[in-house]
């Protein structure tokens, strides 16, 4: 074909072309998160570049262990029709909590205008669809329309907040039901949130380029996991 007269404009064009494609191809995430009494079930979903990254978060399991928590986390990648499986385990007390808002103090420096990066990122992530639903009660019927409110009143204050960040592109559908007759509380809710690969890409090389040098630490991305390794 690149013998041929224009052939290399012509497959030029077709690389071009396929760039296009590629830019233009939404990052689809979703999640989805239930809690009925003390039990909890959360996984998110990621999917780039036409189904062939894959991606698959699920809530840590939780065990108290002395004055801490020990997680077990489990995530799963799925590329080229290949698939890997990572399981860690980790366990948090104050000291651990301590150290992770040193670390996020430490990021908040070592990158220039870090807040303004994901305000303006999120601002291209579309919101598709967006379900929630919740049941309370109290036993007593004053009390459960009173907090039946209350839990409205929560989610009407999301919707604005999260319309500040993220563009809403379906209304979202919540529902809260009472719960006259006994104790009870069960939420649930699910969502899809899309962003172009291309922008994606986009922001994180900006991103990149808004990593500075602060007390000796490396430019770029090694001084991020310099700082996210630490002990």
């Amino acid at each position: 074909m690149l013998g041929y007269p224009y052939g290399w404009l012509i497959a030029a064009g077709l690389f071009l072309l396929l760039l296009i494609i590629v830019a233009m191809s939404p990052v689809v995430i979703r999640g989805h998160v239930k809690r009925i009494g003390d039990d909890d079930d959360a996984d998110l979903r990621i999917r780039a570049l036409l189904g062939i990254v894959n991606y698959h978060w699920k809530l840590p399991i939780v065990k108290l262990k002395g004055m801490g928590m020990e997680f077990k986390r489990e995530m799963t990648a799925e590329n080229m029709g290949g698939s890997q499986q990572d399981t860690s385990n980790n366990h948090v007390n104050a000291k651990t909590i301590m150290k992770s808002i040193d670390r996020a103090k430490m990021m908040l420096k070592h990158t220039d205008n870090l807040l303004g990066w994901v305000r303006i990122t999120l601002g291209h992530v579309q919101l598709t669809e967006w379900r929630w639903k919740t049941k309370v009660g109290t036993g007593d019927a004053m009390w459960t329309a009173m907090i039946t409110g209350m839990v409205w009143s929560v989610k009407t204050t999301s919707i604005g907040v999260i319309s500040q960040l993220i563009r809403l592109m379906a209304d979202p559908k919540l529902a809260v039901e009472p719960v006259y007759e006994k104790a009870h509380f069960s939420t649930e809710g699910n969502f899809t949130a899309k962003i172009r690969f291309g922008y994606a890409i986009y922001a994180g090389i900006l991103l990149l380029f808004q990593m500075r040098k602060v007390k000796g630490i490396p430019r770029g991305i090694v001084g991020w996991q310099r700082i996210l390794l630490r002990g």
